[in-house]
This record gives structure tokens, sequence and C-alpha cells, in this order.
């Protein structure tokens, strides 16, 4: 049973090598974009987007040819104030009309 869970344990540790690149998708129940601002240098707002989605792209080899990439929805800001989310998603500020993502690569 020990050289079982052990070479079970070897073969885990030596795929990523073999791999070269390994990819994972963020989980959006455990992913959180969050931000906060500070209004009129008198209080600190504080907001968060409530979906995330993506991608990191590591490559074991050269890490200099990884690669991340977040897609925010930007439709579900909330600073838990209506008034002002309805200003964040107008044209003065995120246009959620015409852009409903933020993307980052």
């Amino acid at each position: 049973m020990i050289r079982i869970t052990r070479a079970i344990a070897i073969a885990l540790l030596a795929a990523p090598g073999l791999a070269g690149a390994t990819t994972w998708e963020l989980d959006s129940s455990h992913t959180a974009a969050q931000f906060s601002v500070t209004h009129m240098m008198v209080s600190t707002v504080r907001g968060q987007f409530g979906k995330t989605t993506g991608t990191i792209e590591l490559d074991d080899k050269d890490v200099t040819k990884s690669s991340v990439q977040a897609t925010i929805d930007a439709t579900t800001i909330s600073t838990r104030d209506d008034k002002r989310d309805a200003h964040l998603k107008s044209a003065d500020f995120f246009d959620v009309a015409k852009y409903p993502s933020l993307t980052f690569k």
C-alpha cells in the first residue's frame, strides 16, 4: 500500500514537469473583484463586481510564456448604493450598455 501511494505521489509531482504548461480556470464562486476609492478625500467607498471568470496558464519550463486572463461582468457592480451603482454603470464611468465586461490579459 505504501509503495502504491509513493508511486502515485511521484507521478503527480512529475506530471506538471512533463506537461510544460498547466491551465487553471478561475473558480467564480471563490473569486472576487473588489475595489476601494477615496471619495472627496473624506470617505472610502468600497465595492465589488459579482461575477469574474478567467484562466491562468503557467508554463513550467519558461514562466515568461505564462499568461493570465480575467473577465469581469461590469453590469454586476455593487457599492451597496443603488443610485451610485446606476451612475457607475452609466456612460460617465463604465458605460455597461456599450461595454458590459472588463477583460484583463
